[in-house]
């Protein structure tokens, strides 16, 4: 069985994008590329609610280096009720009941699925209990307003902490997973 991961950076106020979908806040260096690359090596699958997937596709196809090479190289579905086609590289488009598909990939052998972004497809995984696993990168920085990352789910979630990993920029990255119900 795969594992469903959401990856993304965070302000300390909780924002995943300030107003106008700006993201210029986030700290990227060497460091935070070296965990992106151990932590994403197992990555077989992206998945991407259409907001998130416009933005990624106006902007992988033309850039360079490694982790463009995996954006535009990996396997990326987009979960879209509006988006007529889907045309970046190795992209399937999918219009039907997300929860029934993500858990059909989540059966399949294979690598890792992650989630970037996608705020409204990260809460209807989140009512459906299928993630994973929560990547977060807390980055030093308040915004002040901007769009949240968790939007409003009606039940309460407990998390099992896994990983506290602080970077010399001063992003905190936390790695927690859902409490087994059972």
């Amino acid at each position: 069985m795969r594992k469903l991961i959401i990856w993304d950076m965070v302000t300390v106020d909780g924002f995943f994008e300030g107003p106008e979908n700006d993201i210029d806040w986030f700290v990227f260096d060497q460091e935070l590329e070296n965990y992106i690359r151990e932590t994403q090596a197992e990555a077989e699958t992206l998945i991407f609610g259409r907001k998130t997937y416009e933005l990624m596709s106006g902007y992988w196809p033309s850039a360079e280096g490694w982790i463009a090479d995996f954006m535009n190289s990996i396997e990326k579905i987009v979960f879209s009720r509006t988006l007529a086609s889907a045309d970046w590289n190795n992209t399937t488009l999918f219009k039907g009941n997300v929860a029934e598909e993500v858990s059909r990939l989540k059966a399949k052998e294979g690598g890792d699925i992650f989630v970037f972004g996608s705020a409204d497809l990260t809460s209807t995984l989140m009512r459906h209990r299928l993630i994973d696993e929560y990547h977060i990168g807390i980055n030093p920085v308040l915004l002040g307003r901007g769009s949240p990352l968790f939007k409003e789910n009606s039940d309460r979630m407990t998390l099992k902490h896994l990983e506290t990993r602080t970077l010399k920029s001063g992003v905190v990255i936390l790695h927690y997973a859902p409490e087994s119900s059972s």
